[in-house]
């Protein structure tokens, strides 16, 4: 018995098919419980020995007894489960900051937009023009510099300078409201 875990262990760092499919008769079974044991729905628990198996292929030893295989295999099944873990947590977190977003846009109000109407009318048309060219159009500064015949650090100086003014003049407009 223990002659075949070192033949079925060399094998399967060969790459051999016949060796892989061995293992997964006898270890899938196994690695699928772990998985479970470990809190991990059933629906989800293929996809942790999936990962399993690309470590055990990455990282493929030749095992002497079925005892230390079956040790390192639960060990890559408890890290595996580990990761799989943190990245639905990571994904999660970026669900909800997107839904945040998605939200504040949603409570924008009518005053608000009026008051940015308003605020871009103290500008002149030059003005408006390169700001609705890069934030509306998705002109890249680049873009804009070379339209105009100019730096692209000039079109982000204008730029930055123009987004000072209307947040000038939206406090204004805010202050006279209060």
């Amino acid at each position: 018995m223990e002659e075949e875990i070192v033949t079925l262990t060399r094998d399967m760092i060969a790459c051999k098919e016949e060796a892989w499919c061995r293992f997964h008769e006898r270890y899938y079974p196994l690695l699928l419980a772990q998985a479970i044991a470990r809190g991990i729905p059933a629906a989800d628990a293929p996809d942790i020995v999936q990962g399993v198996y690309l470590r055990v292929l990455r990282h493929g030893k030749a095992f002497r007894d079925s005892g230390n295989l079956e040790a390192w295999l639960a060990c890559l099944t408890r890290c595996e489960t580990i990761d799989a873990v943190r990245r639905s947590k990571r994904r999660s977190w970026l669900g909800e900051r997107f839904q945040q977003w998605q939200e504040a846009r949603r409570d924008v109000h009518a005053a608000d937009i009026t008051d940015l109407d308003q605020a871009l009318e103290s500008l002149d048309d030059s003005e408006r023009r390169l700001l609705s060219r890069h934030y509306l159009e998705g002109w890249s500064q680049e873009e804009i510099a070379s339209e105009q015949s100019t730096s692209t650090k000039a079109v982000e100086s204008k730029l930055a300078r123009l987004r000072r003014r209307l947040r000038g003049e939206l406090e204004n407009l805010n202050t006279c409201k209060s």
